[in-house]
């Protein structure tokens, strides 16, 4: 597979280089004749100008990409204005289990002056989602890092002809599957970008699969289970912030580390006859479980449980649902059993055997779809930046998963006596108080983006990157508190004086040493 990879490169590099060399003595292409632009391996099947609404007119081009017999990638290329460029070329990543092509994204980077490329791995989910997996492990090779990077090579290509010139700097931005798609492009294929940003990744995915999205299902609706309404996540949410909100030394609604919390739900069991202010047995198991992960029966370092904190506002529809088919966690994973896995439509999760299948999965499908390799080494050496963010409330993708690569990476680097390099091309920002790639009670909006371009362009490090939280999430309605994010594995800690609801109120230190992680 890597020597198929790396026949595509040196294909598409060509495209590359040949439209470089035009470049260096001639004009500008118009948008239109970008029709006429060839590629090995796919086409361009459509340029045209188009417009923004905040942005104004650009160029879109689509192309359809096949690397494999049985691929079939649609991409698309937004090129502002050459007045508007700024220059740089950005890669936008996807969600879930992709199929589409996330304008939203492409919208956000034309924007900011980028030429931006997306596509939509290689499938669409017309038939189902996750159907376009059954019977096809060339899309699957799609999916899982392909469609990404032949994108990024036509898209550099494509972008360095119209404008007669090579970007001059190459980003890519994804949150959730596009995080995974982020550490793909950081680990698989170096050379693609420049600087990359990794959001809640769901990078070790055959993991994440089992252990979070049907482990969740399992715990709700499997035997023994018990279902969790709006109720009792309001109750939990409330009891982990009485007994965990100040451990930080602030009382905001947020965990600044929910790792040093360690709440039992027992507290919460009801007693007497009153149930409307606790939870049933079953309920408290069901909450036990959620936090403490699949380890239990997949083996000990599978996969980490969710975080306490956040879950009277997030936990609606990840764990909040009232059948497997409407919770979110059902509604990714049980396709990817279906199709990816068993191929049976009608699979029944209750069939699954966390203690032996997991192995099965991993030798059928962690090569196309794992993004775990922590050797950063050769991205590093191209000169590349990687920022990797989590929110600490994602009912999604559980944190630790994250701060586990991080580790990983480090303890890597340190067998090679280089552990103090690693944050000079790597660095972790847990977000405390933040749901899946946003929302959640803790601030969570912020620019990584111009973080990245300082750090990749001016060589200037980040330090600290400030995040804000706006009035029930509207920036419209005023901010109600901004919060430093440090590089992990330090945390924002209040300085004793001056607003707690203002960033410079707070410093980046090291956790204390007595802290205690449950």
């Amino acid at each position: 597979m890597r020597g198929r990879d790396a026949l595509i490169r040196a294909l598409l590099s060509m495209a590359l280089a040949g439209a470089a060399a035009r470049g260096a003595c001639a004009a500008a292409a118009s948008c239109e004749s970008l029709r006429s632009f060839r590629l090995s391996g796919g086409e361009v099947s459509g340029a045209a100008m188009a417009s923004d609404a905040q942005a104004g007119p650009y160029c879109r081009v689509t192309l359809r990409l096949r690397p494999s017999a049985d691929s079939s990638i649609r991409s698309e290329l937004w090129l502002p204005p050459p007045q508007r460029w700024n220059g740089k070329f950005q890669g936008v990543g996807n969600g879930g289990l992709a199929g589409d092509i996330p304008r939203d994204a492409l919208a956000a980077g034309l924007r900011r002056g980028y030429a931006t490329a997306a596509t939509d791995t290689g499938h669409d989910n017309a038939a189902g989602v996750g159907r376009f997996a059954l019977g096809h492990p060339e899309k699957i090779v799609d999916y899982g890092h392909r469609a990404i990077h032949v994108t990024a090579l036509a898209g550099q290509a494509i972008t360095t002809a119209y404008y007669a010139r090579q970007p001059r700097h190459r980003y890519f931005v994804g949150c959730s599957q596009g995080g995974q798609e982020a550490m793909m492009e950081a680990q698989r294929y170096p050379a693609d970008y420049d600087g990359i940003i990794a959001g809640d990744p769901d990078y070790h995915q055959t993991h994440h699969e089992v252990g979070a999205h049907l482990w969740v299902v399992n715990a709700l609706y499997g035997d023994g289970g018990a279902v969790l309404g709006e109720r009792e996540a309001r109750l939990v949410g409330a009891a982990v912030d009485r007994a965990c909100d100040a451990l930080d030394g602030v009382a905001d609604g947020v965990l600044e580390d929910p790792r040093r919390c360690d709440f039992d739900p027992a507290v919460l069991q009801c007693r007497g006859t009153d149930h409307d202010e606790c939870l049933s047995a079953a309920q408290v198991r069901v909450v036990r479980r959620l936090w403490a992960g699949p380890d239990e029966l997949a083996g000990a370092g599978y996969y980490p449980g969710l975080e306490r904190g956040g879950e009277a506002g997030l936990w609606g529809g990840w764990i909040v649902a009232r059948s497997p088919e409407e919770n979110t966690h059902g509604a990714l994973g049980l396709p990817f059993f279906r199709y990816f896995v068993y191929d049976d439509a009608h699979w029944d999760f209750r069939d699954f055997d966390f203690g032996h299948a997991p192995p099965q999965i991993d030798a059928r499908l962690a090569d196309a779809i794992d993004a775990v390799d922590p050797d950063l080494r050769p991205f590093a050496q191209r000169g590349g930046r990687l920022i990797h963010y989590h929110g600490y409330s994602d009912p999604d993708i559980p944190p630790r998963a994250s701060i586990d690569y991080h580790d990983r990476v480090v303890a890597l680097a340190g067998a090679r006596g280089e552990a103090t390099r690693v944050d000079g091309y790597y660095r972790l920002f847990m977000v405390p108080g933040m749901g899946h790639c946003g929302g959640g009670p803790g601030p969570n909006r912020f620019d990584m983006l111009a973080a990245l371009e300082r750090w990749v362009e001016q060589g200037a490090a980040p330090e600290r990157i400030v995040a804000t939280k706006f009035r029930d999430d509207d920036a419209q309605r005023g901010v109600l508190r901004t919060r430093p994010l440090c590089p992990y594995p330090r945390v924002a800690r209040y300085r004793g004086r001056g607003s707690t609801d203002e960033a410079r109120s707070f410093e980046c230190r090291l956790p204390p040493r007595d802290a205690v992680e449950h």
